[in-house]
Formats: structure tokens, sequence, C-alpha cells
């Protein structure tokens, strides 16, 4: 009876989904750069980010470190704690964040949307992705998007595969084919293409190269429009905070993106949740505790303890 339920509700989920195709398709339009600017060089560079498990953090700095060893001035770090004000005079402004249920998460968009006009800076995205397929190139242009309608000027986009960090998909005696086929992501082939995206971007302005670029209409593209965070959000229940184990380190409230979390208080709106995990899975106390289909979820940190694993992380940082 209950593999009957989720089949009818996936093929429900699925049929209104095809049903807003050609809505979709209104969307996948070609952006592309103006070919008329002129070729410039990238002395200040900023390199902002939304990170949650530390891939997205990761990727940000060695793309930042990357620039600064080619002579660049960079500003670098959370997209929270910029003010959106103290970027108009940059030349180029890089904006990534992981894929969160199949597009860029839209707190980093109402951010994007809240930067003053960019006036033609050049612009940049990039997304870290738990895989094989997540929607990760529609993610990249979705940032990419939002940053040309603030005014600035496309110059690339790119994907990192990591790991997944999604706590559905594993559990102490059991995890998914997708996330143990890339528990050695990030390796050094990822740092090596992150460090040539640098290098591209910086290429591209001096060559007065921009990007075009488009969505793809993708099933997962379509799943976008369903609120999949509302969907997923059906099958947890006792998201709290165990007082009795919290350390009250604060962490889970400097990770929540939408302030969700009254550590004061130990509650959590579970109304306002986004259901992004950051609290699950960074709480070094293992306080933290939410069910899915009865079963009690571990985070990414005890993840990794518990099956011995680790990142290798670049030279440079």
């Amino acid at each position: 009876m209950n593999q009957r339920r989720k089949f009818l509700k996936t093929a429900g989920q699925l049929t209104f989904a095809l049903s807003l195709a050609p809505v979709g398709c209104k969307y996948m339009r070609v952006i592309s750069a103006d070919s008329r600017i002129a070729p410039r060089k990238v002395n200040r560079a900023a390199v902002l980010w939304y990170s949650q498990t530390g891939y997205t953090r990761r990727t940000g700095r060695l793309l930042a470190r990357t620039m600064e060893k080619a002579g660049v001035k960079t500003l670098s770090g959370e997209v929270r704690e910029i003010n959106p004000q103290e970027l108009a005079d940059f030349d180029l402004l890089i904006v990534g964040s992981p894929v969160f249920y199949y597009d860029a998460p839209e707190f980093v968009r109402n951010w994007i949307e809240s930067l003053p006009k960019l006036n033609g800076t050049l612009v940049a995205s990039f997304v870290t992705f738990g895989g094989p397929e997540g929607n990760q190139h529609n993610a990249a242009c979705s940032i990419l998007d939002g940053l040309a309608e603030r005014g600035g000027i496309p110059l690339g986009l790119e994907t990192f595969m990591n790991m997944a960090a999604y706590p559905l998909s594993w559990s102490e005696d059991s995890v998914s084919d997708n996330v143990w086929h890339a528990r050695h992501l990030p390796d050094e082939a990822t740092y090596e293409r992150i460090r040539a995206y640098a290098r591209h971007l910086l290429a591209a302005a001096e060559q007065g190269r921009g990007v075009e670029y488009s969505k793809k209409l993708t099933m997962r593209e379509l799943v976008t429009f369903i609120n999949p965070i509302w969907w997923t959000k059906l099958s947890i229940s006792n998201h709290s905070i165990d007082a009795e184990k919290c350390i009250a380190c604060g962490l889970c409230e400097a990770k929540c993106p939408v302030h969700a979390i009254d550590l004061s208080k130990l509650s959590i709106d579970t109304q306002a949740c986004v259901l992004c995990f950051g609290c699950l899975n960074n709480c070094p106390a293992c306080a933290v505790h939410m069910e899915a289909g009865g079963k009690t979820l571990i985070g990414y940190q005890e993840f990794m303890k518990i099956k011995n694993l680790s990142i290798i992380e670049p030279a440079e940082l």
C-alpha cells in the first residue's frame, strides 16, 4: 500500500510538471554577453558564495587564491557576510552556491536581487553539486541570469561535482550509490578544473570574450515548478534541538540561511525552514534531531566519521 501511494504521488508530480512544459520553455532563452564590450584587465574581483558543508566555500576560496596569484586584488567570503553595496567598484563578480533542490537557492537569488546596479560589471557563476545529475547547469544559469538582470555582463559559468551532502541519501547502515561513487570528490582533478576556470575568466575578460548560454529543458527543471522543498517536508518530522546534547556553539543558528533557529529558546521554525539540512549537517554535538519516514537522520559530519571519509584539500588552502 505504501509503495502504491508513493507511486501515485510521484506520478502526480511528474504529470503536473510535464503540464508546465510550455511555461518552462519560455525560460529556456539564450543569454549572451554584449559583443561590443572592450577587452579589459581584471584588477579587482569579488568571489562570493553560500556554502552549507564546505564544498562551495572550498571552491570559492580556490578561485580567489588562483586569481590572487595572477595579481588580481580579491575579496572573498559568504554572501550573507558581504554588504551588497560594497560590490559596486569591482571589475568581476563571481557568485557560487550548491545546487539546492535542482536550482540555485532562493535566498541566494534574493541576495542577488538586492545588489546595486552592476552597470557593465563582468559576472560569472559556479555551482557545486552531488550527482550525477542535479540540474546543475540550469542552477548555474539561474545565478548568472540574476547577475545579468542587475546589469552584469556574463563572462562564464561552471559546475563542480562533489560527494552529495543530502542526509536523505544515507543512514548508519546504508548509503545510496550516487553518494558512495562520488566519495572521493572533490579530488585534484576537480581542483585543477577550478584553477582553470579562474584563469579562463581572466583571459576571457582580457580578450573581450563573453559567454552565450541557455537553460536546458530537463525533467528536473520542470520539477522546480512544483516546490520540491514542500514535497520533501512531507516526509520530515520531529525537527528539533536536543537540549541535553546542545553545547550552545551557535553553529546551527549561524548556518541557517533563513534565520529559522533561535538558539536562546532551542527552537526551530519549521514553517520558515527551507530544509537545507545545514543545522543537522554541521552540529558538532549531534544535537539537531530530524526524522524521515520514522528513521532518525544523521548529518554530514557524523556520516563522514562513521564511514571514515575525509576531503583532500588543495595545496593552496
